[in-house]
Parts: structure tokens; sequence; C-alpha cells
């Protein structure tokens, strides 16, 4: 037996590992644990997503030859700027090139956000208005309704580690309240603290919250043909058992 032993799941990580790995750790069932490589944007503007867009294939064929079952690609920047349908063209790429399931952070967020039935939404992000208006009009044009944007406007990488843990609650309620009829809450970014507040944010308001750990977990669990029981991470990963 060794670490892994059920299944490896790989993430192409936009930044520093830490906060990401711990949300990981948290969810994974036993025997099931995530093979990463950094591709290390630190400023969270274009010309750092466009550099770190460039490698981002290599990374996933990287984490493909050291055993991962199932390809994620992180960082929904880097996806959202290019456009409606480039989540599918770098998907099909992966695929193509390491003949394993892949995925992306978007991709799996809206794949979650569908699964539980969410199609108007509010997002919830620690990223700048700029940044998530481009979010927001990827969204709509994959077919949700975005009634609600609220906004941290971080720029710098690390600070997003520096967030005090009830933030992605508090901002997801403020977004939640901005409008209504919403039916899910999308939490993306996977350096601030948010997995631990799934479970809270859904009790108070009543709609399905989604993040970018949590639903990259679900996507990889469900590809390796896992359906454990995990609960207090959201009505998502309850699903899949």
């Amino acid at each position: 037996m060794y670490y892994g032993w059920r299944g490896k799941i790989g993430h192409v990580c936009p930044a520093i590992y830490d906060t990401g790995a711990y949300e990981f750790e948290k969810i994974l069932p036993e025997g099931v644990i995530t093979v990463t490589v950094t591709l290390n944007v630190q400023q969270l503007v274009v010309s750092e997503f466009e550099r770190a867009a460039a490698i981002m294939i290599e990374g996933a064929k990287k984490l493909a030859d050291e055993d991962a079952g199932v390809v994620i690609t992180g960082g929904d920047p880097l996806i959202t700027m290019q456009g409606v349908g480039a989540d599918k063209k770098v998907i099909a790429e992966i695929r193509k090139l390491t003949g394993k399931p892949a995925s992306t952070s978007i991709t799996t967020a809206m794949d979650g956000l569908r699964a539980v039935g969410a199609k108007r939404i509010a997002i919830a992000s620690p990223y700048t208005e700029e940044r998530n208006l481009v979010t927001k009009k990827f969204l709509e044009g994959n077919g949700f309704e975005v009634a609600a944007v609220k906004s941290l406007g971080i720029t710098k990488n690390v600070d997003l580690t520096r967030l005090p843990f009830h933030t992605s609650y508090q901002l997801a309620l403020e977004a939640f309240r901005a409008a209504e009829g919403i039916q899910g809450i999308y939490l993306p970014c996977a350096r601030w603290a948010v997995v631990g507040n799934l479970r809270p944010i859904e009790e108070d308001t009543g709609a399905c919250a989604v993040s970018s750990i949590q639903s990259m977990a679900w996507f990889g669990l469900k590809a390796l043909g896992i359906h454990d029981k995990i609960t207090g991470y959201g009505k998502l990963l309850e699903s899949l058992s």
C-alpha cells in the first residue's frame, strides 16, 4: 500500500499550493491524494495569467507522467480571459496529450452548479471587480444567469492567505442578499479559506454553494470512480454517494 493507493487527482495549481492543499486534504477520503505542479502566479494581473496559461498544458503532461488518474487545471482567470469555449479547447488538448479524464476549475464549477440545479447564481470572489466581470461574462456565455457579483479587490496572491476564515462566508451572504431568487453561490479561487464555510452558507441562505476546491474534488473523485459519503462541505459533494 502507498499514499494515493485509491487514486491521484492531478492539479495544475496557478499559485503557491498552501490553502488549496489543506482544503483538498480536508475533503478527500482515505487513499486519495492530489499530485500538483504550480505555475507561480504571484500577482493577479493579466500578464501573469498569460504567462501561466502558456505553460499550463506542459504542467498537465507532467502530472499524467506522475500517475495522476485525472488532471484538472486550476485558475479560473487563465481560462475566462480567453473567452467562452476556451475551457473546452484546453480539456480536449489535455485529454489528447495524456489520455486521462480532464477538466478546468471553472468547468468543474459550472458542472457542479448544474448538478445541484443552480442556474440563477451569485458570485462571491476575492478578485477585482474587473476580473469578476470577465468571469460573469464567461458564465453567462455558458447559460447561467449571474444576478449579483461581490468582490474584495485583491491583486496580490499572498494576500488571499491572510484573509480571516469568515471572509468567504460574509461575502457569500452579501452576494446572496444582493438579488432575489439566487439558487447557487459560486466562490472561485483556491487560495482563500472557503470549504469550511460551504455548509453554513447553504444553511443560512438556502442556496447551494460551489467553490473551486470543492468542485475540483467532486469532479476528480467521480472521474476516479470513488463515491464515498462526504458530508460537511456542501450539497455538491454529498451528491457523490
